[in-house]
This record gives C-alpha cells, structure tokens and sequence, in this order.
C-alpha cells in the first residue's frame, strides 16, 4: 500500500495467484527440424517440478508405488546364454527400473539399442525420454529420428548442442538406435505422449500450494492477526519501512505466529488503536480439502487409494488391501508390464533370440514371503 502525505490517497496492488493447469503446446519448428515439446520447449521440467519439488506427496508416493511394482523384482530366470550376457552386459535390469519412472512419469520411455559392427546386438540401454526431441525429416535427415541433449534449457552451449540418433529400425542392425514406447492417446498420436495423471494435474498443484499455506501461517502468520494504526500523522515511507522491519524482526516467526498490519493517520488521537482480526476456518475447510485432494490424485492415478493413503480411522483390513493390490496388479501393473517386456523382446528376438524376458511379479514375491 503507498500513502503520499500530501493528498491522503492510498492505492492497492492486487495480487495474480497462480492459473490452473494449461496443457503443453508442441511446436512443429520447421527451421531447427524439430517438435518443440510445450512452451519454450521445456515441458519436462514441469513435470518433474510436480515429481521432485512443487507436487504432491501423495503423487510422488503413487509413482514410486508404481515403479516398484513395475520393476521392483527385476527379471524372472533366463536360459539363453547370448540372453544372459546382454543382460548383465547392459545392467538391463536396472535400465529398465529407470525405464519405469520414465513410463510412469511421461506415459513414455526409450532405449538406447547398440550394435557391434559386425550388426551383432551388444547392449539395450535405458535413454531417459526428457532429453529427447521428436526431429523432422528434411534433406539432411530423410528418416525418422530423434534429437537429443543433456539439458535443453541451454543448447546454445556446444556441450549440450542437440545431436540426431536414428530412430530405431530392426532392418538396419548399425551403430545407435532409439526406440521410443509412447502411450496411445487418439491426441498425442505422432507427438508427445500425455501423462496419464493429466486429468489430476491440477488438484497435484493444489496439494503443494495447501502445504506452502501452511508453512507460511507456521512461520509467519499468512493471515493478519491485527491493524496495529498510529494516529500520529502519516510518516514517509523511509520511516515507515524502517519502522516495519524492525516491529517484523522482533515479533514475527513460528514462535509469534500471526501477522499484524501497520497503518498510520493523520488523526487528532495520538494513541495507537490495535484491532483485532476474526480470522475465517481456514483451517478447516483445508483439513476437509486435503483429503478430497489425496483422493482426486490417486483416482487419476487409476490406483485404489487404500494403497497409497493410510487415513486413520479408515483402513482397510489386510484382507482389503490385498484384493486391491491384486486387482491392481491385474489391470494396471501386468499391462504395463507387457509393455516393457514386448519392446524388450521385440529388440531381442529381431536379433535371433527366441527366449523372452519376463518381469517377476511383487505380488507373487509378496506371498512367497509372507508363506515362508
């Protein structure tokens, strides 16, 4: 608020909250041959802000459920020695824990397929999918490939200047291939694959900003507590701004929680006036949001929310909760499964190999131990 002395007028800034959740828009950028993926071609990072940083527990809790389960129990037993070795020459397993969160993640993951020069398969490496681009064909590249780079916020950096990585063809057994698994949506064909949570992006956000609310009403009262008002004439705002700070050090933070605004007049009273603030049920209303909030995600998510949200007061028997793990399991986790395990073993089987890999159920492993 700014007070000029010489007229008494105070003028207000309104504050711009956040907008809800827009979808990315992919460019196609002719000039550079390439698919710009969202606004300044930069999309992964927000979906990895809600992931690491500005999402939600119970978001990250769901995608790290599903990676486990996924992948957690790494590959059932192999015969085929040429098999065996490709595995553990390309630590497959362990790629394919990171394919996961890519999948999980993005609704997407990608391979990096390395042959030897005599056109032998040498090994299968997870590429993580954010770094890479959707190329144009033009002149220089008449077939399909992929741009890549280490960080595409600074590509005008030679180290991080974008190279072509031929898409992946079983026909042409050379150098480095991408394959590329992205999710079928009718709206991302041919482009960027939509995450599968897109329908709960916004109650993801609204999980951070809740915890952000009451952090700051924590450490410094995000509600004013009182109008502290000096009747004492209106001081200039060097003074007022001296006098703010000091008044802030030594009675805000989590230890005098609650804010007081400071206003001046120019009254015949010279005594200050403090006057309380009702404060609204804030509080309450957000304990109330934050579980339908917990509940939105997890419905995105397509996973049961007994097996992400532990209410108490509201748990499901033992009994409950393994039916939907095995429910689970059933119609989200095999599926996803066979996903990875059908690029796996297209890229193998093109390459002479007949035995299949297969992912180990968490399930089945759950139950061996809880047998024992």
């Amino acid at each position: 608020m700014d007070n000029k002395k010489d007229n008494k007028v105070s003028t207000f800034k309104v504050m711009n909250f956040n907008e809800a959740y827009v979808a990315p828009v992919n460019k196609y950028n002719i000039g550079k041959s390439i698919v710009e993926w969202g606004k300044k071609n930069n999309y992964p990072e927000y979906i990895f802000d809600l992931y690491n940083y500005k999402g939600s527990p119970t978001h990250k809790s769901i995608i790290n459920k599903k990676v486990k389960l996924i992948s957690g129990n790494g590959f059932a037993d192999v015969i085929d020695e040429r098999l065996k070795d490709i595995i553990k020459r390309s630590s497959l397993e362990k790629e394919t824990k990171k394919a996961s969160l890519d999948y999980e993640l993005f609704n997407a993951f990608a391979f990096e397929v390395i042959y030897t020069n005599e056109g032998e398969l040498d090994t299968i490496k997870h590429i993580p999918y954010h770094k890479l681009r959707i190329g144009i064909q033009n002149d220089s590249y008449s077939f399909d490939y992929f741009w890549f780079s280490n960080d595409w916020s600074q590509t005008r950096k030679s180290m991080f200047k974008p190279t072509p990585i031929r898409a992946y063809n079983p026909n042409l057994k050379q150098g480095k291939q991408i394959y590329v698994y992205t999710e079928y949506n009718p709206q991302s064909v041919g482009s960027y694959p939509i995450v599968g949570y897109s329908t709960s992006m916004n109650w993801i956000e609204l999980d951070y900003e809740i915890s952000v609310f009451h952090l700051n009403q924590a450490k410094q009262g995000y509600a004013p507590s009182f109008i502290l008002n000096f009747s004492t004439g209106i001081p200039t705002e060097e003074e007022m701004e001296t006098f703010s700070k000091s008044f802030h050090d030594t009675y805000s933070g989590t230890e005098n929680a609650g804010k007081i605004i400071l206003n001046w007049s120019d009254g015949a009273d010279g005594a200050p006036i403090l006057t309380p603030i009702q404060l609204n049920d804030s509080d309450d209303r957000f304990v109330d949001l934050m579980e339908r909030t917990d509940e939105q995600i997890a419905r995105g998510a397509e996973i049961p929310p007994q097996l992400v949200i532990l209410t108490p007061g509201k748990l499901g028997s033992t009994e409950e909760r393994s039916e939907l793990l095995v429910e689970f399991q059933t119609t989200y986790i095999t599926p996803r499964q066979n996903n990875i395990e059908d690029v796996l073993n297209e890229i193998t089987f093109k390459s002479g190999i007949k035995e299949e890999i297969q992912f180990q159920e968490y399930i089945q492993e759950q139950k061996i131990i809880e047998d024992k």
